[in-house]
């Protein structure tokens, strides 16, 4: 979609928060708080339209989900921003990989207890941190699912024509800075060391390591591989809610696990 020349600023009602906020339109970045109110982004934003369409057929604001505690929901470390109004209608925890309640997509056994055990699983800028092989995570993310369930997805990706992995034979590693510059070391399963450095961290250095930059058609790739049927990429803009952005890539994905 191409916005008019001429369109300066946008209104727009937050559906995450309900309320009404204004932004201009060279300000609306993936990225960017543009909600005056709640703070949120479009990215946010378009999390949540994806899982009202997916859960309820309807595109509607957060506070006007309908309470529904039978529906169970798992959010991999979701923004409290939603995260909490998510608990208020759900059945739905909030998991994190380095704090309680833990969950780490890429073990090579879920927990039994986690196993078709939700309705529906969302997962922000997460995929683009796991360790390789990413199919595990994939992999993982269908078996959280009872049947039918549906997964909600967002990462970084590019409009190159496959998936670019920095660190392909990753096994045994360790970073560390020297002279501020941080350094990736590893021993692959072969026994052969790696050295690499120009690494990059998303939330600054020493939090969240970049394993690979996606391609959109890997990314829907490993979601029919996984099993998942009815992979949806979510390209419309919705100006009414402030779901927009400038790039045509890195859009929300939602896949459902066959019932």
């Amino acid at each position: 979609m191409e916005l008019a020349a001429n369109a300066e600023s946008l209104c727009f009602v937050c559906n995450i928060c309900g309320e009404r906020s204004q932004v201009a339109m060279d300000q609306l970045q993936r990225e960017v708080s543009s909600c005056q109110t709640c703070l949120s982004s479009p990215r946010y934003r378009a999390i949540i339209r994806a899982l009202s369409l997916e859960l309820f057929n309807q595109n509607l604001v957060l506070p006007d989900f309908p309470e529904r505690p039978e529906i169970s929901g798992l959010g991999m470390t979701d923004w409290d921003g939603y995260a909490n109004k998510l608990a208020a209608k759900f059945n739905y925890k909030n998991t994190y990989y380095h704090q309680e309640p833990k969950l780490d997509i890429s073990v090579s056994a879920l927990s039994e207890h986690l196993l078709h055990s939700i309705d529906f699983l969302v997962s922000s800028e997460i995929f683009e941190h796991v360790a390789p092989p990413v199919e595990k995570a994939f992999a993982n993310a269908f078996k959280l699912l009872k049947p039918g369930g549906v997964f909600v997805l967002t990462v970084p990706y590019g409009t190159q024509t496959e998936t670019v992995e920095h660190f392909p034979e990753l096994h045994d590693f360790k970073i560390w800075s020297e002279n501020s510059t941080y350094y990736l070391e590893n021993v692959t399963k072969a026994g052969q060391v790696q050295r690499f450095n120009n690494l990059i961290f998303h939330g600054g250095p020493g939090t969240t390591l970049e394993m690979r930059v996606f391609a959109e058609r890997a990314l829907l790739r490993h979601l029919t591989d996984a099993g998942f049927e009815a992979v949806t990429v979510h390209r419309e803009p919705d100006l009414s809610h402030g779901i927009w952005w400038p790039e045509p890539w890195s859009l929300p994905i939602s896949a459902r696990r066959p019932k």
